[in-house]
């Protein structure tokens, strides 16, 4: 079985995507800047929130697989 777990990358992305969602690394001296009608620092951490749900979404579907499911669909298909 094949799990996101055994991926140790998969850690290390995700890890350094809620990372950059916080935006602690932008100076805070500097006027506040607009992107698409937001402050950008808005536009930063929901863009990192976005690259998480999608990762998120692409790992499940890659790596990880359902062992009842495919023991079923083995039963079924004999």
């Amino acid at each position: 079985i094949d799990e996101p777990s055994a991926h140790p990358w998969v850690w290390t992305i995700i890890g350094l995507l809620f990372v950059l969602s916080v935006p602690w690394y932008l100076p805070s001296d500097t006027p506040v800047a607009l992107w698409f009608g937001l402050p950008y620092w808005v536009v930063i951490s929901l863009s990192a929130s976005f690259a998480i749900a999608i990762f998120t979404a692409w790992v499940v579907a890659r790596y990880w697989s359902d062992a009842e499911n495919e023991e079923s669909s083995k039963d079924s298909s004999e």
